[in-house]
C-alpha cells in the first residue's frame, strides 16, 4: 500500500472500515443455471460482474458490456440472475444464473426490461459511511453488503436517491468488489479525491475470497446515469501483475 500511495500521490490515511457491516439476509448463489425459457413469473435481476468472474459461466453467453477500455484488467458485463424464494438454503432464497437461449437477443431484451423494474423496486437504502477512523471532510454513501448492492449503479432510481442525499448533480461511484458500492460528490477537493481513491484502491487490491473483484475504475454519474469514467490504469497494471 505504501508503494501504491507514492505511485498515485495519495495521502497517508490508513483504511479501517473498508466495508459496511454485512447484511444478515444476504442471499447465496447456487452453482446452478436456468434457461430463460424456464423463468416465467420468477424474480429476475441484472447482475454486474467482471468477465474474469469465477462465479458465473460466461462461455457463449449473451451479455451486455457495461464498461471496457484499453488496458482494463477485465471488461464489466451485465448478466441476469433469478431469485427463487421457494428454493431456500440456510433460510435464504437461492440465486441462479440465467442463460439466454441460442443467443436470442429478444430473450435478452425481455430479461433486461424485467430486471430493471425489479432492481428499481428493491429496498437497499443508501447510508452515510465513514471508512476511516478519522472524520472525513466529505460525505460518502454506501449500503449493507448484499447480492444486488453493486447493481444500484444500473438503476437511475437508486442513483437519484444518492443525488438527493448528497445534494449534488454529479456523483463519483466505486464498485470495487461484488456486493459493495461507495458514492460521493464528484466535486470534492483533490485531497479528498485522493482519499476516496485510496479507499477504492485498497479494496480492489485486497485479498478477499468472500467478495469477488469487480472494477478498478470509477464512474461519473449525472442525472442518475453513467456519463463518464475515471480510469485508473495504475490499478489495472498492478492487477495484471498480481494475476
Amino acid at each position: 500500500m505504501n508503494f501504491f500511495r507514492k505511485l498515485l500521490g495519495l495521502g497517508p490515511k490508513e483504511l479501517v472500515n473498508v466495508r459496511p457491516r454485512a447484511n444478515p439476509s444476504q442471499t447465496k448463489r447456487k452453482e446452478s443455471i436456468v434457461d430463460v425459457s424456464d423463468i416465467e413469473h420468477r424474480k429476475i435481476y441484472p447482475t454486474v460482474l467482471s468477465q474474469k468472474t469465477k462465479s458465473f459461466d460466461l462461455v457463449n453467453e449473451l451479455v451486455a458490456i457495461m464498461h471496457e477500455r484499453e488496458g482494463l484488467f477485465a471488461p464489466i458485463a451485465i448478466g441476469h440472475v433469478m431469485v427463487d424464494e421457494k428454493d431456500v438454503e440456510d433460510g435464504e432464497p437461492a440465486i441462479y444464473q440465467v442463460r439466454t437461449s441460442n443467443k436470442n437477443e429478444e430473450d435478452y431484451k425481455e430479461l433486461r426490461l424485467t430486471g430493471e423494474i425489479n432492481l428499481d423496486a428493491l429496498e437497499i437504502p443508501f447510508i452515510d459511511w465513514n471508512y476511516s477512523d478519522n472524520k472525513l471532510n466529505f460525505q460518502v454513501l454506501s449500503c449493507a453488503i448484499s447480492q444486488f448492492s453493486s447493481e444500484k449503479i444500473l438503476s437511475k432510481k437508486h442513483l437519484q436517491e444518492a443525488h438527493k442525499k448528497l445534494g449534488v448533480d454529479e456523483l463519483l461511484v466505486s464498485i470495487p468488489r461484488k456486493g459493495l458500492i461507495f458514492v460521493c460528490s464528484k466535486n470534492i477537493s483533490d485531497e479528498d479525491f485522493g482519499d476516496f481513491l485510496n479507499m477504492h484502491s485498497g479494496i480492489v487490491l485486497q485479498e478477499n475470497e468472500a467478495l469477488e473483484f469487480l472494477c478498478e475504475d470509477l464512474f461519473v454519474v449525472k442525472n442518475g446515469e453513467i456519463e463518464n469514467i475515471v480510469g485508473v490504469p495504475q490499478l489495472s497494471e498492478m492487477l495484471k501483475e498480481k494475476r
